[in-house]
């Protein structure tokens, strides 16, 4: 850019240079040239330029092709989605209080700025995710107004015939927010375990009829009793592990299992361990004295990734494929990977029109990858800043899973069974 105007001066200067001397040659010039006689004879008239009519007419097209460029552009265009005047509810499938809950309320706090027309954005809980995931199907809104937010995409529920076999692949996703890797942590593993407990994995005490100790002497974990009876291949994942192993271990079914009845329950000594995939990354904030002081132990990694180090330490433990056959690591992951694959993600229902979802996906994105203040607010819930996956990814990823999900149908429902009759004989009708 400097090199033009350079040149630009610099021809100006020479030609002022120039006429500099021209003037000075011309006014010193001792004998100067005579000027012409007049004469008497009339000059003829300059020359008239003749109309050349083709001319003309290209000037024409060119003024009409002009007219209809103007005329595309002044075309109106479609009309931009816009919530203007409505109110949009953001509904967690998890009970208040919980992680779910939590991190959806600080996200929703920041939304009504990021939606087009800056609508009245509200955050409810329907703890019971069958019900949730049945309206949202088949009576919610389909206007962008009602936007689920799960834990986990609860893809088996399409394969239910209490769930009237409605794929999640048929919902418009928008987007979900963290890493779904789970992990299995023990609530004061010395207290509930005994001294050895201390520095073990889940892996030492396999084949064993107890863990040596401790108040509770085995494992106590818990889940949901929906989860339980209806077969959620979440949780049977986590059940054909610790069958594998034969570890010590018992689950029991309360009404709702979210992080905040988690911790309610370990501190009242109802159970011990749980099998999660953002409490790991929440304790350091949370509780940052719980892992340095012993008070809770990571005793495996569960996937369907590799679990990663938090703010404090690396995992204490490795995944617990490690100490799985490869027919058992099959089975494993086909319970496991297709219901965790995303984790907190956002869904509108099936039947809503793509530039609505269009539009509310790029509004949650912009928010959870531009918006500093958002970022730091959710990690401070999270333990983790959002890690976004975008409309389109979730989307592959669902029917990726979904397929992988039906291929091995057949084995989730001999496992359903199977582990249903051997652990929770109350809970099968008949």
């Amino acid at each position: 850019m400097n090199i033009q105007p350079s040149k630009w001066v610099a021809g100006v200067v020479l030609g002022a240079t120039m006429l500099m001397v021209l003037v000075a040659c011309g006014g010193d010039d001792p004998t100067p040239t005579p000027k012409p006689a007049a004469t008497t004879e009339k000059a003829a008239p300059a020359p008239t330029a003749t109309p050349v009519p083709v001319v003309e007419e290209k000037k024409e097209e060119k003024k009409e092709e002009k007219k209809e460029e103007k005329k595309e552009e002044a075309a109106p265009a479609a009309p931009a989605v816009t919530f203007e005047g409505k109110t949009i509810r953001i509904v967690a499938n998890s009970s208040p209080g919980g992680g779910t809950d939590t991190q959806g309320r600080v996200m929703a706090a920041f939304m009504s700025k990021y939606i087009p027309g800056n609508p009245r954005v509200v955050f409810t809980n329907q703890p019971n995710k069958p019900l949730e995931y049945l309206f949202s199907a088949t009576e919610a809104p389909k206007d962008g107004t009602y936007i689920s937010w799960n834990s986990t995409p609860q893809l088996d529920f399409g394969f239910l015939e209490s769930m009237n076999f409605i794929k999640r692949s048929t919902y418009e996703p928008i987007g979900s927010t963290i890493d779904p890797t789970r992990s299995w942590m023990t609530y004061d593993p010395v207290g509930n375990l005994g001294a050895s407990a201390a520095t073990s994995c889940l892996k030492d005490y396999a084949g064993k009829d107890s863990t040596g100790g401790g108040a509770h002497n085995e494992f106590l974990l818990a889940d949901e009793i929906s989860d339980i009876t209806d077969g959620d291949a979440t949780f049977l994942a986590t059940v054909f592990a610790a069958d594998a192993l034969n570890l010590p271990f018992r689950y029991f079914a309360f009404d709702t299992v979210d992080t905040n009845a988690v911790k309610t329950m370990w501190a009242r000594g109802d159970i011990n361990s749980t099998v999660r995939s953002s409490l790991w990354y929440r304790f350091p904030v949370e509780h940052p004295t719980w892992i340095p002081s012993g008070l809770m132990r990571q005793m495996a990694g569960m996937g369907p990734g590799q679990l990663r180090g938090n703010a404090q330490t690396e995992p204490h433990c490795p995944d617990i494929r490690n100490e799985l056959n490869d027919e058992q690591t099959y089975i494993y992951n086909s319970m496991n990977g297709p219901t965790n694959y995303a984790s907190k993600a956002l869904w509108l229902p099936p039947g809503t029109p793509l530039d609505i979802a269009e539009a509310l996906a790029a509004a949650f994105e912009k928010a959870l990858t531009t918006d500093e203040d958002l970022k730091s607010k959710y990690a401070g819930v999270a333990g983790e800043a959002p890690g976004w996956i975008d409309r389109k990814t979730l989307k592959e990823a669902t029917l990726e899973n979904e397929k992988l999900l039906e291929g091995a149908q057949a084995v989730v429902d001999e496992q359903k069974a199977t582990l249903l009759a051997k652990y929770f004989p109350q809970y099968i009708s008949g």
